[in-house]
């Protein structure tokens, strides 16, 4: 075997093991659905994307965007994009709805550990205490 085609199976290995390494340590977490972050009533139900019970609910590519995805048929940890980052980023900023629906799922334990680290550090910046309801 020439150096060539011994140089050309050693970066294919080499590529071989990188995208092997990608897919096992979850270094692209399951994204969110196109219908929630679109921003187009979809369902036809007045509500857009976070606003969207649906979406704010389960978000994810896995599921049925806009409309209702079943509980039996929702997952959640941290093969997953954040849960705190789609209410802060698609929801209509410190309006009630985003609030009470970021309060509630801190209180119901629906954000990992590393969501409840980036609610602790808005909170304090934008001044939401969910024990009170809010700024």
């Amino acid at each position: 075997m020439d150096k060539a085609t011994k140089g050309g199976l050693a970066v294919g290995a080499l590529l071989l093991a990188m995208l092997l390494g990608n897919s096992l340590a979850g270094i692209n977490p399951i994204g969110y659905h196109a219908d929630c972050i679109d921003n187009v009533d979809n369902d036809q139900d007045g509500f857009v994307d976070g606003m969207d019970p649906e979406c704010s609910e389960y978000p994810y590519s896995d599921g049925n965007g806009e409309d209702m995805t079943p509980m039996e048929e929702r997952s959640s940890g941290e093969s997953y994009k954040s849960l705190f980052e789609y209410h802060r980023d698609y929801m209509e900023p410190l309006s009630n709805p985003q609030i009470d629906t970021i309060c509630f799922s801190v209180a119901t334990g629906q954000y990992t550990d590393s969501d409840g680290e980036k609610f602790n550090t808005w909170s304090i910046e934008n001044e939401v205490n969910c024990e009170s309801g809010g700024p």
